[in-house]
């Protein structure tokens, strides 16, 4: 039902109920093509939200965002703030190059921008790392992110605290702040679909907070 909020948003890392309007750096040398196309994605969320994201003059952005190995990642919401200004708070690995279809920067770009406005991973809600078989979890994110096995445990095994949640009682498995999850790693052998682009909820969810 539309009533349900779709995601979780941590309360401590929430900038405030009247909207927030960030600036974005882009790693030295990223292509005018690139930027514009991922700042337009991450300004998806302004037809839910007062949340704008614009270029930042002179590369000094409150997010800065790198292309290099690691996979995709954002610090959450105001943490941002508390990076040392010479690092990125946000990585697109291969997102300043051609050939990355659409359909990923909906999915990633959205989802990694999610986490700039204090969203967290939907699957960290307990009742889907309830579903997750610890083993294959931990030998699946090695695989295909090069994690480590506390890297798994502390991105996709370890439960967020219900108390520190603003959001619903129930996950979402199709909210873009889902990972898609495959049904070798889960204990009923059902895959979690994951989130491709902002669902209805997430926009409602978000358009309630700013």
């Amino acid at each position: 039902g539309h009533d349900k909020l779709a995601i979780a948003v941590m309360t401590t890392k929430f900038w405030g109920a009247g909207g927030v309007k960030l600036t974005v750096a882009f790693a030295s040398g990223t292509g005018a093509v690139y930027a514009d196309k991922i700042l337009s994605h991450m300004n998806a969320w302004g037809q839910f939200c007062n949340a704008t994201f614009v270029a930042a003059a002179g590369g000094r952005g409150q997010i800065r965002i790198s292309f290099g190995a690691g996979g995709y990642w954002s610090y959450l919401g105001t943490d941002i703030l508390q990076i040392p200004a010479n690092q990125p708070t946000m990585n697109l690995q291969g997102f300043n190059r051609s050939g990355i279809p659409e359909s990923e920067y909906r999915r990633v770009v959205r989802h990694e921008t999610g986490h700039c406005l204090g969203a967290v991973h939907e699957h960290a809600r307990r009742a889907i790392v309830a579903r997750l078989d610890q083993q294959k979890t931990i030998d699946y994110f090695g695989r295909t992110q090069g994690w480590s096995s506390e890297e798994v445990r502390q991105q996709v095994l370890t439960p967020m605290e219900e108390s520190s949640l603003m959001g619903t009682p129930e996950a979402e498995t199709d909210s873009v702040m889902t990972y898609s999850l495959p049904g070798s790693i889960t204990i009923d052998g059902k895959a979690i679909p994951g989130g491709t682009d902002i669902t209805e909820h997430d926009g409602a969810f978000l358009g309630k907070l700013y």
